[in-house]
C-alpha cells in the first residue's frame, strides 16, 4: 500500500482543475444514473479526462464517490460554545446544510450501501464517521465536566441526529430542517444526557 501511495505522489504536480472535474462529473452522474450508473469510464468521459487520471488519485470507485460526496460537506470541529445546548446545536447543524444537490448526491450512494460492502466501509470512515466522532467529543467533554450523566449512552445518544438526517435523504432527498436539529436535540438529546 506505501509503495502505490508513493507512485501516486511521484511525477509532476496534480493539476487541481482535473481533481475538480472528476468530482464534478461523479456529482452529475450520481444525481442522472445513481451510484449503480455511475462507472470509471463514464466519470472519465464527463470530466473530459483519461481513466489513469481518476486511478492516479482514487484507488476505486467507492473511493472516488465517497471523495465525492465529502467534497459537498462542510467539515468541522468540536465546538465550545460555553453551553452544552450551544455546542450540541452547533455540532448537530452540521446534519441540516445540504443543499439540494448534496442531498440528491448523498441520497444516491445512501441506497446501495445496504449492497455493497467496500461503499458502506468508505462511505462510514469519510462522510458518517467524523460528525459522529465530533458530537461523541462534545458530549464526552460536558460529561467530564459535568453536565452530562456518567452513565449517559454516549454512542447511542451521538447517533440520533445522524441516523435522523440520512434517514430524511434517503426518504426524501432532503437534509433536515435547522428547526428539526434543535427540536431533536432538546426534545431528545438533552433529556437523555441529563
Amino acid at each position: 500500500m506505501e509503495a502505490v501511495q508513493a507512485s501516486r505522489t511521484a511525477g509532476r504536480p496534480r493539476d487541481p482543475g482535473v481533481e475538480a472535474a472528476i468530482l464534478a462529473a461523479v456529482h452529475e452522474l450520481l444525481i442522472e444514473n445513481g451510484y449503480a450508473g455511475t462507472t470509471i469510464a463514464a466519470v472519465a468521459q464527463r470530466a473530459r479526462c483519461g481513466r489513469s487520471a481518476i486511478y492516479r488519485r482514487w484507488e476505486n470507485k467507492a473511493e472516488l464517490v465517497v471523495a465525492a460526496v465529502r467534497a459537498l460537506q462542510v467539515t468541522t470541529d468540536a465546538p465550545d460554545t460555553g453551553t452544552l445546548r450551544g455546542d450540541l446545536l452547533a455540532a448537530a447543524l452540521h446534519f441540516a446544510q445540504a443543499d439540494e444537490r448534496t442531498a440528491n448526491v448523498l441520497a444516491s450512494i445512501l441506497s446501495e450501501i445496504g449492497r455493497d460492502e467496500e461503499l458502506r466501509e468508505v462511505a462510514y470512515r469519510v462522510i458518517g464517521g467524523p460528525p459522529v466522532a465530533v458530537l461523541t467529543r462534545v458530549i464526552e467533554r460536558w460529561r467530564d465536566r459535568g453536565e452530562v450523566r456518567a452513565d449517559a449512552p454516549i454512542a447511542v445518544i451521538a447517533g440520533i441526529v445522524p441516523t435522523a438526517a440520512f434517514g430524511s435523504v434517503s426518504l426524501r432527498r432532503r437534509a433536515l430542517e435547522p428547526e428539526a436539529v434543535a427540536e431533536l436535540v432538546d426534545q431528545v438529546i438533552l433529556p437523555a444526557l441529563r
